[in-house]
């Protein structure tokens, strides 16, 4: 299968999660990230077209905290409970940008 992403996906470490800004809940843990967007597994509830504000925190070395604003573009609830999510990177300053390339260069090795 040919792989037609734009940009390269990475795992980050265990322990990465996303907390949403609004209420400061943890969303979900970060199953993969990329530059334009990030795979979610969380039990809490988001559907396709939700828009959040959300901290990218990667468990690295180092921690990375991020703010974006992303917005969910897929979602698959399991009968578990669990529900897996694609989300857009919609929003993010040029430093946190620059910080989660250089997360994911570091990550690719």
């Amino acid at each position: 299968m040919v792989e037609k992403r734009l940009n390269k996906r990475v795992h980050p470490p265990k322990g990465s999660v996303v907390v949403n800004q609004l209420g400061d809940s943890v969303l979900g843990k970060v199953v993969d990230i990329s530059a334009g967007g990030f795979l979610l597994a969380g039990r809490e509830k988001f559907c396709t077209g939700m828009i959040f504000q959300l901290s990218l925190i990667l468990s690295m070395e180092n921690e990375v905290k991020l703010s974006v604003g992303a917005e969910c573009i897929w979602s698959d609830p399991q009968t578990s409970g669990l529900t897996f999510g694609g989300f857009q990177i919609i929003d993010i300053s040029d430093s946190d940008f620059d910080q989660l390339n250089a997360a994911i260069k570091q990550l690719e090795h």
